[in-house]
């Protein structure tokens, strides 16, 4: 029988995580590469990824960058094809990559360049990426693929609409794919976080009254760290959870109940 601890290693893995710069996507790829998996991180800011991959590195791990933005079409087909060129066979998918605007007025005065924006980002990238990737893992009968969504996408605010439709939207995606290759051993999994601590939700901390009303409606009382999501990731996207797919599990400090 395999020692239990054994079900979370990554070894021999390649992991791609967008928005692998800062806040979420930096802590999930820096602990995917402690547990032994080849990581390739992407983002615009290419100063930032050198920055990450050079600290996976001098932790003993191995890390990778190519930048892309996630919302235009061009940069995830030059994402795929550097995949491809560097002989990077993606066999964990972690789409990360998200923006969350805020908008100072009613829902419906959104704008259609930034409902664009936002849905390009949110949605259609992890949408290319999944499929793209999900199609080569379901070839090879192994993979694993994690949407992070938001608690947003149930509990909806007008500041953020689009967003929370956004989220809505990626929630049904990873069913979608849960269902279509689940027969060829990949896993597709969702993560709704809650209000975590980064430079996307910082509005929630610097603005009193919106902290106040946050941590009144979560259980535990406080905001999540990002190292936080990036242990339900490991969780998901390791032997540990061989048997989960289509789940959206929140890490959310019990604001859902």
């Amino acid at each position: 029988m395999m020692a239990w601890w054994n079900r979370f290693s990554l070894e021999g893995r390649t992991a791609l995580v967008t928005g692998g710069s800062r806040g979420i996507g930096r802590a999930t790829a820096e602990l995917l590469a402690q547990a032994g998996a080849h990581v390739v991180v992407s983002s615009r800011n290419g100063a930032d990824l050198d920055e990450v991959v050079r600290g996976i590195r001098s932790a003993g791990g191995k890390a990778e960058a190519i930048p892309a933005h996630i919302g235009r079409i061009e940069d995830v087909e030059a994402l795929l094809a550097e995949l491809e060129r560097r002989a990077l066979h993606v066999d964990t998918l972690v789409n990360n990559a998200g923006i969350s605007p805020l908008v100072k007025e009613p829902f419906s005065g959104t704008s259609l360049e930034l409902w664009q924006k936002i849905m390009d980002v949110n949605l259609r990238g992890p949408f290319l990426l999944s499929a793209r990737l999900g199609r080569a893992m379901a070839a090879r009968r192994s993979g694993s693929i994690v949407n992070i969504s938001s608690t947003g996408a149930l509990r909806t605010s007008p500041l953020i609409g689009a967003y929370c439709v956004s989220k809505r939207a990626v929630n049904t995606l990873t069913e979608v794919f849960a269902k279509e290759f689940g027969t060829h051993g990949v896993r597709v999994n969702t993560i709704s976080c809650g209000l975590v601590e980064t430079a996307m939700g910082d509005w929630t901390i610097k603005d009193q009254k919106a902290y106040d009303f946050t941590l009144g409606m979560t259980p535990l009382a406080r905001h999540a760290q990002p190292d936080e999501v990036a242990y339900a990731v490991l969780f998901l996207v390791s032997g540990a959870a061989s048997f989960v797919t289509g789940a959206n599990l929140a890490v959310d400090g019990g604001t859902g109940i």
